[in-house]
């Protein structure tokens, strides 16, 4: 079994234009779908994944109530939608609130997306809240290439955040910070979050190999951020790591199945 905690998709009337926007700042990046839920179940069927973590972002506050109505439509066994909440919101805790009643294990933020610095004081009140509210958390970790220079979400900022947040969990995307893993390496590893493994193939060897030492197989979910990302070849990486069956085992599905076990309603 493995299970895919962040894929992206969009309602079908909005996927081309979304997927198409999103083309245009990740450069080098080429999508491996469009955006699609009928492409994502096809994937996965293709991929051997047996359930997928779908990640939504609230760019701002008004979108948190239609992002509910949909995750309730393409909710299944093998569809776990992550809604989400603009921080900026003024009802922010009264959306989380929704959100666990009605059922949602978790929710997805991305600093740049959402203009927010991961330890800005009122940011940590916001995360704080989200710990209190019973849901974890997916953040977009790292560099993000359509930000150039931007570090919202650097390994730095996110530590100083888990180092004030009580009883979070949170999964830190692109193994703690894409593009800049040699900082997730002397600020972030080891820390008390989970993090994803995707673009685990475009990560020099020997830091890859480091980071995963240094945080530990039971701490490391299998993540595509699928359609940017074929699922397969993350997979292919992962196995060519050699790491102990039972270690291969727990990042491909076994982790993932605990913490969404703790965060059920």
């Amino acid at each position: 079994m493995i299970i895919d905690v962040h894929t992206h998709i969009f309602p079908d009337e909005l996927a081309a234009r979304a997927m198409g926007s999103l083309v245009n700042t990740s450069g080098d990046y080429k999508p491996f779908g469009d955006g699609t839920l009928a492409n994502l179940l096809a994937m996965m069927d293709r991929s051997g994944i047996e359930q997928a973590w779908v990640a939504n972002i609230a760019t701002k506050p008004s979108q948190s109530a239609p992002i509910l109505e949909w995750s309730k439509s393409i909710r299944s066994e093998r569809i776990i939608p992550l809604c989400s909440v603009h921080p900026e919101s003024p009802n922010r805790a009264e959306e989380l609130a929704r959100f666990r009643e009605a059922g949602f294990a978790g929710i997805k933020l991305h600093p740049m997306y959402q203009e927010f610095n991961l330890d800005d004081p009122d940011i940590i009140t916001f995360f704080r809240e989200i710990a209190q509210s019973g849901m974890f958390v997916l953040t977009h970790a790292g560099a993000d290439i359509a930000y150039p220079g931007a570090d919202n979400a650097s390994p730095r900022r996110l530590s100083r955040l888990l180092e004030r947040v009580d009883g979070l969990d949170l999964i830190a995307a692109h193994l703690g910070g894409w593009e800049v893993w040699d900082e997730v390496l002397a600020d972030l590893a080891g820390a008390n979050c989970w993090f994803d493994i995707s673009f685990l193939p475009h990560i020099e060897p020997s830091v890859r190999d480091r980071i995963i030492h240094k945080q530990g197989a039971g701490r490391l979910l299998f993540g595509s951020d699928f359609p940017w990302q074929d699922p397969v070849c993350l997979v292919s990486a992962l196995n060519d790591i050699g790491l102990a069956e039972s270690d291969l085992s727990a990042i491909l599905s076994g982790n993932a199945r605990d913490l969404l076990a703790r965060h059920a309603v």
